[in-house]
């Protein structure tokens, strides 16, 4: 299966993060999220930030977004602000939206859910995460040593949680229908790992996807993107409990952030552009 540019757009400040819900949007080192429609088209740009967002995420008709100049803000998706969520003070480096509650990850070690624009619960995990997923009851948490799984339950619990496993792995992260996927401790190779307690989350697989440090994933359905340092974005294959090639392009600069929808991928890529690669 070969990989394709389908379009391309060009911006005069460094993409950093990106996320995506019917489309596209791009937080820049400027301080700004611009927003594109699925073929590239320029939408809208806002000043959202004083600097870099270091995450986005969007969910039930919001963006969100989170630098180091204040809490989490919360906007439409042509820019207007809605509120801001309550922090603990520390930096945000992770958002992500499960069902209608919010969860951010920060430099302290701090797990936070929102409900309805307000903190809901609150967990430590007592090292920074870089990037969090929820399947309920399991939260997984990385930084560049361990992933750690804890068992949460905010209906029952707003601190309280039970560790249940952890794993020599790295950021990114990220959990796709019972599959666990994440990154070797040296960055450069793919863990693909059961995401259920009945195998105590057995490894299934790990293939060597890079040379150079793999900053990003992203996973839709049965396929998995990866991509880094040496600005190639490639697609593999979760079959048979094993991780299958399946193409790869090289877009000239290291890749900040991706976002995948169905049979492609957003790239955001330094240099200043963002690509859309498609799987044919």
């Amino acid at each position: 299966m070969s990989l394709k540019i389908e379009a391309e757009a060009k911006l005069e400040s460094e993409p950093c993060v990106v996320a995506l819900d019917n489309q596209l949007f791009v937080g820049c080192e400027d301080g700004s999220i611009k927003s594109f429609a699925a073929d590239l088209t320029p939408k809208d740009s806002w000043a959202a930030h004083a600097v870099q967002p270091f995450a986005l995420a969007t969910g039930n008709g919001y963006l969100y977004s989170s630098s180091n100049d204040g809490g989490i803000r919360v906007w439409s998706p042509s820019g207007q602000k809605i509120t801001e969520l309550q922090s603990t003070g520390a930096d945000v480096g992770t958002l992500q939206v499960f069902g209608t509650n919010v969860y951010a990850g920060d430099e302290d070690g701090n797990i936070i859910v929102y409900e309805n624009n307000a903190m809901k619960a609150k967990y430590n995990v007592l090292e920074e995460v870089k990037t969090l997923w929820f399947s309920p009851p399991y939260l997984f948490t990385v930084r560049d040593l361990y992933v750690t799984i804890t068992e949460i339950k905010p209906e029952e619990s707003t601190t309280r949680f039970m560790t249940r496993h952890s794993i020599e792995g790295r950021s990114p992260l990220q959990v796709s229908g019972n599959k666990l996927l994440f990154l070797s401790r040296d960055g450069n190779s793919l863990c693909l790992h059961d995401a259920t307690i009945d195998t105590v989350f057995k490894k299934l697989d790990e293939v060597k996807v890079s040379d150079m440090i793999v900053t990003s994933i992203a996973a839709r359905d049965n396929y998995v993107w990866t991509g880094g340092w040496d600005g190639c974005v490639r697609r593999w294959k979760i079959a048979n409990d094993k991780l299958e090639a399946a193409g790869e392009i090289n877009l000239g600069g290291c890749i900040n952030s991706l976002a995948a929808a169905t049979d492609r991928v957003y790239a955001a890529v330094s240099g200043g552009k963002v690509v859309c690669v498609l799987a044919s």
